[in-house]
């Protein structure tokens, strides 16, 4: 999962942030993953769908500007928007959330701990650099490397060493069984090349193997891609070339769309879905499933919220309905949890919280010191106005309960910064692409995760997330994350509010835009019609 908690600080990337994985499609990826099945597919490759033409510069608009692209650094999702185009793993999933080979041709696990890949032949980094296995070893290494700083190294923690015994076979060796693996790298694996990292700025010029080669980045304004000619993978990509605008602004996209400054948008504002819907002039695509987990982000360390009883109050004041309605115009599901309901690991049992109970709120606050109120501040996001509302219903619900919440909107950039180094008091955030429930508490949940903005500590809770991480048993999973729920919603840490739909609006000459299981958004396969 590329998480990234909105504006997309990753939890592991693509936000490549969950949504949208069919029941079915999930559990053939849940099935792969948690049992250690192996997978030995047909190589991979794209030939031209027959209603797109090749040729043609797409102009895309983004939410915002990447903060660099080098995959191993990156934390925000419009980041890995643009080069998950520059570069390819080692498997994906597709639309039905099944893997399927990306550089490698298939896979096994031949033991619990030791899986062997092999590798296409035929790819070469747009440095023109061949690629092979010791790519990947070094791609993994500088990822647990604690110079490389890489949020994602959680990810990857229980491999031990990896081999690269030929140019097309890599056996990685894990220090244990981990049943998030091969989910883990078909949302967090972009190969790079050692020798293009040495030798230039990976943040600011990125070299991989994928469909598309970088070109400029003009600050402020645009990044522009071109076709890799020397792409591995036959009759791909379509485009020439991709200009991605940097428009923050939620009607700022809707206008260059409307005028033709740009050919395909990212976010469409809720409130204009019904309306853009029938535009003829346009094409919606949205999620199938609801699967991107909001939630509320309470700074355990700081007071009020280090004591856990004004938490339980507040999980047990907010109306996850009226947030619903009120932020998101009634689209999408209520949140109980890190997965939606479509997910084979969603129970909905034993969730604290679940259902509004002001009395017992109340006397919480008293039980805590607080039966004559106390004041918070909320840090709102200004670009997003769901997360906005959401703070406002919010604000509401708590008043009923002693607690004045004022409402600080900020900038994305000084959100960020705050979120990230604990510098507020409850604030909302996501976690995208929770597609394995690990993904989520790995990197959000347990102590010292590198998405763990609230401070939670539970060493309970610690070593359960290391028990269900390290087992292949995908019952004895389910009744381990069950108990981690438990605990976590009961302490409280944070509050899942609601599960968001994601939307795209393009020309309707634009065709092949679809929203995959990893939030990929798969330029390569998009084209303009013949």
């Amino acid at each position: 999962m590329k998480t990234h908690s909105r504006p997309r600080p990753s939890t592991g990337h693509r936000a490549k942030i969950a949504a949208l994985i069919t029941a079915t499609g999930l559990a053939v990826a849940l099935a792969l993953t948690g049992c250690g099945t192996s997978s030995t597919p047909s190589a991979s490759g794209g030939t031209s769908s027959s209603g797109i033409k090749d040729g043609g510069d797409l102009r895309a608009a983004l939410t915002g500007e990447p903060d660099v692209l080098d995959p191993a650094t990156s934390s925000i999702y419009t980041g890995a928007q643009v080069y998950e185009g520059i570069f390819s793993m080692l498997i994906d999933l597709d639309a039905n959330g099944k893997f399927v080979p990306d550089l490698a041709t298939k896979w096994k696990q031949d033991d619990a701990t030791t899986w062997t890949f092999t590798l296409v032949d035929n790819a070469t980094f747009q440095n023109g650099e061949k690629f092979s296995s010791a790519d990947v070893k070094y791609t993994f290494e500088r990822l647990l490397n604690p110079a490389t700083a890489s949020a994602y190294a959680g990810l990857y923690s229980q491999i031990a060493s990896i081999d690269a015994p030929t140019p097309t076979s890599v056996v990685f060796h894990l220090k244990a069984a981990f049943g998030p693996f091969l989910t883990n790298l078909a949302t967090n694996g972009e190969i790079v090349n050692k020798k293009a990292i040495e030798s230039s700025d990976p943040a600011r010029h990125p070299v991989g193997t994928g469909p598309f080669e970088f070109v400029e980045w003009v600050q402020g304004d645009h990044i522009t891609l071109k076709k890799n000619p020397s792409y591995f993978k036959k009759g791909l990509p379509h485009l020439d070339s991709i200009t991605f605008k940097f428009l923050p602004v939620d009607q700022s996209r809707i206008d260059a769309l409307s005028s033709g400054e740009i050919d395909w948008a990212d976010a469409v504002p809720l409130q204009q879905v019904p309306t853009l819907k029938k535009d003829p002039r346009f094409t919606l695509v949205t999620s199938p499933v609801a699967g991107i987990p909001d939630y509320l982000a309470l700074n355990t360390t700081k007071a009020p919220f280090n004591d856990p009883k004004v938490r339980q109050a507040i999980a047990l004041a907010i109306d996850r309905s009226a947030i619903r309605d009120v932020a998101y115009l009634g689209t999408g599901e209520l949140g109980l949890e890190e997965v939606p309901t479509g997910s084979p690991w969603y129970k909905a049992s034993g969730i604290f919280g679940a259902k509004q109970d002001i009395a017992k709120a109340k006397k919480l606050m008293d039980e805590a010191g607080y039966a004559s109120g106390l004041k918070v501040e909320y840090l709102g996001l200004s670009q997003y106005p769901e997360l906005l509302k959401t703070g406002q219903v919010v604000r509401d619900e708590l008043k009923k309960i002693g607690i004045d919440m004022s409402i600080k909107a900020v900038d994305v950039s000084v959100w960020y910064d705050a979120f990230s180094s604990g510098d507020y008091q409850i604030t909302s955030a996501y976690q995208e692409r929770t597609i394995d429930p690990d993904n989520f508490y790995s990197l959000v949940i347990k102590a010292g995760g590198p998405i763990n903005t609230t401070g939670y500590s539970n060493p309970q809770v610690d070593a359960l997330i290391d028990q269900a991480a390290a087992s292949s048993d995908t019952k004895e999973r389910e009744s381990l994350y069950e108990k981690i729920r438990t605990q976590m919603t009961t302490d409280a840490p944070l509050i899942f509010t609601h599960y968001e739909t994601l939307n795209y609006l393009m020309n309707k000459n634009v065709v092949g835009s679809a929203i995959t299981p990893t939030l990929s958004l798969n330029m390569a396969k998009i084209g303009f019609s013949k």
